[in-house]
């Protein structure tokens, strides 16, 4: 999710312009960011896996049907998959916020370090969120594609509400993300705005789902304290933010 950045300074004569970014350049860039996030996933995977033989894992307890029906290894992939796309949207929302520092700071190398590291975390954070809502298709319990993308389509009552929260992020995500490469059509005031005010929003959104869906953030536990805990930089570096832009 590219935040809004300062325009760069203009190149001193007989410099060469390095290239403008594109999408195919930053998939291509973004292979070891997604490496990483990747093993991630499949380390929460692991966890997960284990909290199931030794039973003491919430969605266990909470959906015994999955167990029964063979659907669990489903649902605990679209777990990690979802926690991996938290974290990396954790760190892509830091990288972002930090960029106008960076040029507050006239440290112009770093900046442009940060956000190359910023666009390829964000194709990341999107390839998460995808994966996350299609690894239910095989928890035989009745997710389909409408209801895993399209809000309040699920058949499940008390979960319409929160999991709409985490579609429409999905949303802002991707929209934000490829934004990035449509600075030129969409003009560069309209793209700040939108990076602005729809970049918190979406995160917001993301944090939200988590709390209010998630089978193993329940009763005030340590993961629920700890992903509170992990807003306090976030906000933090959005109050700096604000302070300098």
């Amino acid at each position: 999710m590219p935040l809004d950045q300062s325009r760069a300074a203009r190149p001193a004569p007989g410099v060469e312009t390095p290239a403008r970014p594109t999408l195919k350049g930053d998939i291509r860039a973004a292979v070891p960011d997604a490496c990483a996030a990747a093993l991630l996933t499949a380390v929460v995977f692991a966890i997960l896996i284990a909290e199931l033989r030794s039973g003491t894992n919430n969605a266990v307890q909470e959906m015994p049907e999955m167990v029964r029906n063979g659907g669990v290894w489903a649902y605990s992939l679209s777990q990690s998959f979802g926690w991996a796309a938290l974290a990396w949207s954790w760190l892509t929302v830091l990288l972002g916020v930090s960029l106008p520092i960076w040029v507050s700071q006239r440290r112009m190398q770093l900046r442009g370090r940060v956000e190359r590291l910023h666009r390829s975390t964000s194709l990341t954070v999107v390839g998460l969120m995808i994966a996350h809502p299609v690894a239910l298709l095989w928890d035989k319990m009745g997710d389909t594609l409408v209801t895993d993308f399209v809000p309040w389509t699920t058949s499940y009552l008390p979960g319409r509400f929160p999991q709409a929260l985490g579609i429409v992020s999905f949303y802002l995500a991707v929209l934000l993300g490829l934004s990035f490469y449509l600075r030129d059509r969409v003009g560069p005031r309209t793209w700040r705005l939108l990076h602005r005010y729809l970049v918190p929003g979406a995160y917001i959104l993301a944090v939200w789902h988590t709390l209010a869906y998630g089978s193993d953030v329940k009763d005030h536990n340590a993961l629920w304290v700890t992903v509170w805990a992990l807003q306090v930089p976030v906000a933090a570096a959005f109050t700096l933010r604000l302070a300098i832009v």
